[in-house]
């Protein structure tokens, strides 16, 4: 399974992007599709263009008896002007025509009567017939490509498209340009492909570090699934021998206990007993990230009480007081996820209280919300850290943390509890000055 979705998701890679470079190669050929048609329409009209200008320059020279051109008997080109005659042999009569305009350029060319701006307005006017609106701009060029004429210049780093040269001229052997700034809509095209591009390139890289980061956490799930096992078989049988050592001597016939031995071992059992309950039950949430709360009265009294007892046992060097608000003994709540709460709560404000901790609980009402406070005087919690404290195996990162023994999981579970009441949790702290944690669980 794992390896088919693997499959799956590089195949769904590989096709997108060939999907983005199919795009970018079929725009890119629509680009010089549509480029190539816009020269050969603009080629076609300066073609028809300069021959009507040509034509109509060639009748008004013709009638000063400057310039005559015809086809003699022997089917030869006959043409004179000036001082000038001379005759072309052609292959056919078709050839009459624009022979004459290049002899008819050529008498122009001479007189200094071509007037290559009257010719760019006949131009601009033909292409707007064929609604093409950029204006042109024309160029005359010797057979050295030396620029003879132009009608302007354009634009510095302006990207540009160009016609098909067009002879001039018989014995002078000139060209004829029309250079057009690119219209908007190849640049616009452009402009898409490089677009494209820059998310083709980002898509790869989002591809590559997201799949960078599933493997860390893959890696990272690995790793807490083995903590959990660790934790799992360090904390259970421990727990199990401990229930068992202590059962033992308060069951055995030759144990000799005073009453008050008695009573504080049967309490290290019921604490052990339940401790090993929350054990389960903690390990077993966050595994599945799911837990089930189920509320029943309890006595929050005798609860406390015990938790008083046990931490006088285990921590004698700290006080531990608790008050619970008038009318409040017997709330509704569920007795191990509550009580594994305060306990980790207290146990917290114990071991980074310093060495003379106070640990204040208070249980009482505001509205229709039980309001749970567990206030100490330690070390404090930096602000960067207020916002980490409940994330999975997160431990703050100095010194006095450091020396004490544990996994980053407590306050993760109390977090998970709360949640699970519909309630919220709030921290509030000063570093040298103490913590407050107030849980606010709806009734």
């Amino acid at each position: 399974m794992k390896n088919s979705m693997k499959t799956m998701g590089q195949l769904s890679v590989v096709l997108l992007i060939c999907v983005l470079l199919g795009q970018g190669m079929w725009l890119n050929h629509v680009r010089k599709i549509k480029m190539e048609e816009f020269r050969k329409s603009a080629n076609y009209v300066l073609l028809n263009t300069t021959y009507r200008y040509l034509y109509d320059e060639g009748i008004n020279i013709a009638k000063s008896n400057r310039l005559t051109y015809s086809l003699t008997k022997d089917n030869r080109f006959y043409w004179r002007y000036d001082n000038k005659n001379d005759t072309i042999p052609i292959p056919s009569p078709d050839m009459v025509d624009k022979l004459g305009k290049l002899i008819t350029y050529d008498c122009l060319n001479e007189h200094g009567l071509f007037n290559i701006f009257e010719l760019n307005k006949l131009y601009i006017t033909c292409l707007k017939e064929k609604n093409i609106v950029q204006n042109p701009i024309l160029r005359v060029l010797n057979d050295e490509g030396e620029e003879l004429q132009s009608t302007g210049n354009l634009k510095k780093n302006c990207n540009s498209i160009m016609t098909l040269p067009i002879e001039l001229g018989y014995e002078n052997k000139h060209q004829l340009l029309a250079t057009f700034e690119l219209p908007f809509v190849f640049r616009a095209l452009s402009g898409i492909l490089w677009v494209e591009l820059i998310f083709m390139i980002g898509f790869i890289f989002c591809l590559v570090w997201q799949w960078c980061s599933i493997r860390m956490t893959v890696r990272s799930a690995r790793i807490q699934t083995m903590g959990m096992t660790h934790l799992e078989h360090e904390l259970k049988k421990p727990l199990a021998t401990m229930i068992s050592v202590v059962n033992g001597i308060l069951e055995g016939k030759d144990s000799v206990l005073c009453p008050r031995d008695t009573t504080k071992l049967t309490m290290v059992k019921a604490r052990l007993m339940k401790m090993a309950d929350i054990t389960d039950t903690m390990l077993t949430s966050l595994k599945t990230s799911v837990l089930m709360i189920n509320r029943e009265v309890i006595d929050l009294k005798f609860e406390m009480e015990m938790t008083t007892e046990m931490f006088s046992l285990i921590r004698p060097y700290a006080r531990v007081g608790y008050r619970i608000a008038e009318g409040l003994e017997y709330p509704c709540l569920d007795k191990i996820y509550f009580n594994y709460v305060v306990v980790n709560l207290v146990d917290n404000a114990i071991k980074y209280g310093g060495t003379h901790p106070v640990v204040k609980v208070d249980f009482y009402t505001i509205g229709d919300n039980y309001v749970l406070t567990v206030e100490d005087n330690g070390m404090g919690i930096a602000p960067k850290d207020q916002k980490q404290i409940f994330k999975q195996f997160y431990r703050v990162k100095n010194q006095q943390v450091t020396k004490t023994t544990g996994f980053g999981l407590g306050l993760t579970f109390v977090h998970k509890v709360v949640c699970a009441y519909g309630g919220s949790i709030r921290l509030e702290s000063e570093l040298g000055i103490g913590s407050k944690f107030t849980i606010t669980i709806p009734q």
